[in-house]
Formats: C-alpha cells, sequence, structure tokens
C-alpha cells in the first residue's frame, strides 16, 4: 500500500523568499545530445560541477528527489520523451557550496527549467540487494580502490572532458563512462553505481555492501544486439550482467523485498537548450 510521505517539491514556490533564501547553480547549460552521441557519462569535477553527457532525463531525475534517509531510486509518472530523449547539461555550483546546497540546487533546477512538480511514496517491492559475492569480502579483479582524488574541492578549476573518450582513459577519470555492454570508471563510489545497476537489473538495487570511497572498475557484459548497436559494444563472448557483476567485480544481486521511497512525477516539462 502506498503512504505519501513528503510535499511537493515545488513548496518552495508558495514561502516568501526572505523565509526560504534559495540556492542555485551559477552557470546551468542543457542541450539536447547530438544524434550521433555514442555512449555517455555523468562526471563531477573537483570544484562540484556536473558535466552529464548524453543521457535521457530519467537518469538525472533522482537529483530532483528529496534527501531521506533511503535514497530514491525508482521513478513513476515520467512522460516518454524523459525516457527517450538524451540531454547533455553542466551544472556548476557556487565556490564553497556544500553537497546539501547542491542538492537544493538541482531541486531548483529541476523546478525552475523542467517545471517539475512531483512527491515521494513508500511501496513494498521486489529488489535486489547488492552484496560481497564472496565470503572474505575480496573484491573482484575488475574493481579496486580508485587512486583518483574524487573529492570535491571549490577552489579549484578544471577543464571539461574532450566530447569524446574511451574506456582506457575513462580509468583515469572520476565518473562512469557508460557505453552499451560496459561501464567504465576511475573514480566513483558503490553508491553513485548502484542507479545504472538498477536499470541493468530490471528492478532497484540497495547497496549493502559496505564499501565506502571511491572505485576504479570495468565491466563488460553482453546485451541483447539490435542492428542499431555501437562497434564499441561488448563483444559476443561476454558474460550476461549478473555473472559479470559476479565474475568481474566481486559483487552479487540478492532478490528480496523491501519497502522503498518512489518519486512519483506529477508534472514535468522538456527543458528548452541554452
Amino acid at each position: 500500500m502506498a503512504r505519501a510521505i513528503s510535499l511537493l517539491l515545488l513548496v518552495f514556490a508558495s514561502v516568501p523568499a526572505a523565509q526560504t533564501p534559495r540556492v542555485e547553480f551559477d552557470v546551468v547549460s542543457i542541450k539536447r545530445s547530438s544524434p550521433d552521441a555514442r555512449g555517455g557519462g555523468i562526471r563531477t569535477l573537483p570544484d562540484g560541477t556536473t558535466i552529464v553527457t548524453n543521457h535521457p532525463i530519467r537518469s538525472m531525475i533522482f537529483m530532483a528527489a528529496p534527501a531521506s534517509r533511503t535514497p530514491v531510486r525508482e521513478v513513476t509518472g515520467l512522460p516518454e520523451w524523459a525516457e527517450s530523449e538524451n540531454y547533455d547539461i553542466t551544472a556548476k555550483p557556487p565556490a564553497g557550496s556544500t553537497p546539501q546546497q547542491r542538492s537544493e540546487m538541482w531541486r531548483t533546477l529541476f523546478a525552475e527549467r523542467m517545471k517539475l512538480v512531483a512527491h515521494v511514496e513508500e511501496r513494498e517491492r521486489d529488489t535486489f540487494a547488492l552484496v560481497m559475492a564472496h565470503s572474505d569480502g575480496r573484491l573482484g579483479p575488475q574493481l579496486k580502490r580508485s587512486t583518483l582524488d574524487c573529492s570535491p574541492r571549490p577552489q579549484a578549476s578544471a577543464p571539461p572532458p574532450p566530447p569524446d573518450f574511451d574506456p582506457k582513459s575513462a580509468m583515469n577519470r572520476c565518473g562512469g563512462l557508460f557505453g552499451q555492454g560496459s561501464i567504465v570508471s576511475g573514480g566513483m563510489s558503490i553508491d553513485r553505481l548502484v542507479p545504472s545497476l538498477t536499470g541493468l537489473a530490471g528492478r532497484q538495487v540497495i547497496d549493502q555492501t559496505g564499501l565506502r570511497g571511491d572505485y576504479a572498475f570495468t565491466l563488460t557484459f553482453s546485451q541483447r544486439r539490435t542492428p542499431a548497436t555501437s562497434q564499441d559494444s561488448a563483444p559476443d563472448d561476454a558474460p550476461e550482467f549478473f555473472t559479470a557483476l559476479q565474475e568481474q567485480l566481486g559483487l552479487k544481486l540478492q532478490p528480496e523485498k523491501t519497502i522503498v521511497p518512489i518519486l512519483v512525477i506529477d508534472h514535468i516539462e522538456r527543458p528548452s537548450d541554452n
């Protein structure tokens, strides 16, 4: 049975500005991705700037979810375009902003640029617990502690990534490179990886590995091939997703039932390019 646990995300619109100082990004760029774009990624630069390349709004909508003890990993009510149209987004926060402030900035961005109205409900779902595959806690051969410093440094600045970067160069960068049948990262927390695993597993994934900090990894798995499948996709002999996750990263998905928060979209509009 569903139970609403939060008010509309746009409640700030009806409260006097003097009572609720609004925080927002210094710079925001949103545009449709090129039809020829291949792969994509979500990266956070040392100064906190987030760069999203060739991703649908669905993969970013969780940034607008209100803070809660259990992160929101499922969304319902999105229109078709939010699932199928890919966008490039750059969002640069003010120097010295905190992670909590940047979360509020994402809610402001979605409310202003996409007229988002939404609420959160708790519902029982068939889920997966992401756990260690080995009882001794050892990692898989393709999962290692990152040697990169991926922590935000407000005073630092860094150039944006080149439009196209290959898996080898992705291992030298924080964030992930997402291709057809592959995910590559030089530095990413397991918590940030979980949303991508949710999409691949077909149900919500909840991190129970206990792994903290950033990790470098390469995950290669088979996907159903179509005429549009990229030449950069995983080879035909790659293992299926669940097997690859266990063999390569030393992680496995364990079925369970869980009461989880669901982000319910009441209204959203396409963002205009800028």
